[in-house]
């Protein structure tokens, strides 16, 4: 059978998702992990949060993540934030919560989870 370059051309865009290279592959490149934030033991309950040491050194941290594309989504429950980072590894993760100058303080804890998801979704 003789195939044309625009027979083949058909044939190979419609073949890229079986080879890897759909939208849903590469999204796999990068994991999410949730990153869960409760008051530390330098958290002092007569302020308001804006007044809580490195408080807003935290927030600095956060909004950089977020312009950095590493913050899927967050939010406050409860005394407690709770972030989907998305980043390439668990590596990238630790580092990311190193860097939390709050967290290295005392004004928060953090602890980090892999977040496995089974229903892709969008929250806007």
């Amino acid at each position: 059978m003789k195939m044309t370059i625009n027979t083949f051309s058909l044939t190979l865009l419609l073949c890229l998702p079986i080879l890897g290279f759909s939208q849903e592959v590469q999204e796999k490149k990068s994991q999410n992990f949730v990153l869960l934030y409760r008051t530390g033991e330098a958290w002092d309950a007569s302020k308001s949060p804006n007044e809580q040491p490195y408080f807003l050194e935290h927030s600095a941290h956060l909004a950089a993540l977020r312009k950095a594309g590493k913050i899927a989504i967050g939010g406050r429950y409860s005394d407690k934030g709770l972030i989907i980072l998305r980043v390439e590894n668990e590596t990238e993760a630790k580092q990311i919560l190193s860097e939390d100058i709050s967290v290295r303080h005392g004004t928060f804890k953090a602890e980090l989870f892999p977040l496995s998801t089974f229903y892709k979704g969008c929250v806007e």
